[in-house]
């Protein structure tokens, strides 16, 4: 099942070399044009490699830049205008995802608060993470690297969230088969 992500968990998934777990978990990501200028082109200019490695997944077709219609557009515009801490990037993700019924990928709290008062499932990119592990595509020092990885680059989240995932991750067993 697709899903609809915003910049950050593209961006830190990038970072981290771990990009090609979002296609192997949903098959297709779809992001707003917006995201993709904010990713891609903007990376560019300010010369991010991730940027690089963001393009190929939209170059290969598995992520899959959309436009919202202009009804979509104006109540992003709204909910920028009334909802200052939520930039436009993450109210066009919201409003895509609001649309296609679908889990949205978003990091950011304020944006991710907004978007489940409209009812929508929303994780991050840490979620991304712990959900490769249970599905035997990260074994549990990877996931653990990963994690530590990511707050060492900058990523904050909650000191409690994060202590709960390294318990998780350090106690998962793999089924056995």
């Amino acid at each position: 099942m697709p899903t609809v992500s915003d910049a950050s968990p593209l961006i830190w998934l990038s970072k981290m070399g771990r990009l090609a777990l979002l296609r192997k978990l949903y098959g297709e990501v779809v992001i707003p044009e917006e995201v993709y200028r904010e990713v891609v082109e903007r990376g560019f200019e300010e010369g991010l490699g991730d940027a690089l490695v963001v393009k190929e997944g939209v170059d290969e077709g598995w992520i899959r830049v959309s436009k919202l219609d202009e009804k979509g557009v104006e109540l992003c515009r709204r909910i920028v205008e009334h909802a200052s801490e939520i930039h436009l990037g993450e109210a066009l993700a919201i409003v895509l995802a609001r649309g296609s019924d679908t889990l949205l990928l978003m990091d950011e709290s304020s944006g991710r608060a907004f978007a489940e008062t409209w009812g929508l499932r929303v994780r991050g990119t840490l979620y991304v993470l712990l959900r490769a592990l249970r599905g035997g595509m990260l074994g549990k020092d990877e996931a653990r690297e990963a994690i530590l990885h990511l707050i060492e680059k900058g990523f904050r989240t909650d000191p409690r969230l994060l202590a709960r995932i390294l318990k998780e991750t350090e106690g998962f067993t793999p089924p056995r088969e």
